[in-house]
């Protein structure tokens, strides 16, 4: 799969589509090919038709995508359903920044002492203080970070941990160094396995302006998706399809059906490929509406023959990072069908469904 489809951020976006990009006459934003950074050039606070105050400054913004990181995502079904998901977060040793965060949105739901709000409309202010409490203790956290979970944009979870250990008078955190990894991240949930993009950001200083910034809105309008997309993707299994209440094999197919095809613009999956699995996911789905367990465990073990063919090891954890090349011999002498994290999500959610169905006694 291509791996580089992952440092998805705005910045790369500017770089290869148009590394310059203008406001009004005067003004700019300008990538500097030699540090990575931009060069803003702007007009101050107050109108700019306003002679007065019309004079241009400049400021340069470093973003926080000068890393390369690695994930590596473990899930493990309990024997009360629950799965515990645990991260594993290595800085590339040819980083040029700490790591300082990593985030998750969305997540469907995760385990708490009390339901955590999805929806901003949800989240009463009077509340907040205990929201945050939750959040905390449902969280797994390793020391030096502080876990935090708020509702998403999309619905659901938004799910991160920030460094929050400072070394200098400027508020600045040095955070996870390069060539450094760091374990325990993770939380539990009764949401089976998909695949989410968690977003990394390095240790950048943030943009300080002499005048309260920009006031021209066409400068304003080029900085924004800077300041919002400034981090570097990597796929990672999260919770991301609900189980059905009551439970029903037939339709938790179906969803596990949806999620697989939002993988194939992730780039970890072939379209034709996925066709194929298809015809049998339907399949699986179909004897279990008409009540032929038998029939449709077969379909099942036929996909996850399907996945081993590809990956010997999709139905094991091990210690090798998500998106991340595996090595010559997987990427290089065949073509891909589905990257390995796809592979183990997959195997993992149909071997769900037959443990749930009792199917799984002779696997």
């Amino acid at each position: 799969m291509k791996n580089n489809y992952f440092i998805a951020t705005i910045f790369m976006i500017l770089i290869t589509s148009f590394p310059n990009a203008y406001g009004l006459p005067g003004e700019s934003v300008v990538l500097d090919p030699t540090t990575g950074d931009y060069v803003i050039t702007y007009y101050g606070t107050g109108a700019p038709g306003d002679k007065k105050n019309k004079i241009l400054r400049q400021v340069t913004i470093v973003p926080a995508t000068k890393i390369d990181p690695s994930i590596q995502s473990a899930f493990k079904l309990q024997r009360d359903g629950e799965i515990v998901y645990s991260y594993r977060v290595t800085n590339g040793k040819k980083s040029r920044q700490p790591l300082v965060s990593l985030l998750f949105d969305p997540v469907t739901d995760i385990i708490s002492a009390s339901p955590l709000p999805k929806r901003y409309q949800d989240v009463n202010p009077a509340n907040v203080l205990q929201h945050i409490a939750v959040a905390v203790s449902a969280i797994s956290t390793p020391e030096g970070w502080t876990g935090r979970s708020t509702p998403s944009r999309t619905g659901g979870l938004r799910i991160g941990w920030s460094y929050d250990e400072l070394i200098n008078e400027k508020n600045e955190r040095d955070g996870l160094l390069p060539g450094k990894t760091q374990a325990g991240f993770g939380f539990s949930s009764k949401d089976i396995v998909g695949i989410s993009m968690a977003q990394m950001d390095g240790n950048a200083p943030h943009e300080s302006y002499i005048d309260g910034g920009p006031s021209s809105l066409e400068i304003t309008k080029l900085l924004e998706p800077l300041v919002q997309h400034d981090y570097v993707t990597r796929a990672a299994a999260a919770p991301a399809i609900t189980v059905p209440t009551p439970f029903n094999a037939a339709v938790l197919i179906d969803r596990i059906q949806t999620q697989m095809h939002s993988w194939i613009a992730m780039q970890l999956l072939d379209a034709t490929f996925s066709s194929q699995l298809d015809r049998y996911l339907t399949a699986a789905a179909d004897a279990y509406r008409h009540n032929q367990p038998k029939a449709a465990k077969e379909h099942i073990q036929t996909l996850r023959r399907m996945l081993k063919k590809e990956h010997e090891d999709a139905d094991r954890d091990d210690d090798k990072e998500d998106g991340k090349p595996e090595g010559k011999s997987d990427n290089q002498s065949k073509h891909m069908l589905i990257d390995r994290l796809a592979a183990r999500v997959l195997d993992f959610d149909l071997n769900y469904v037959l443990k749930r169905m009792g199917g799984d006694k002779d696997d």
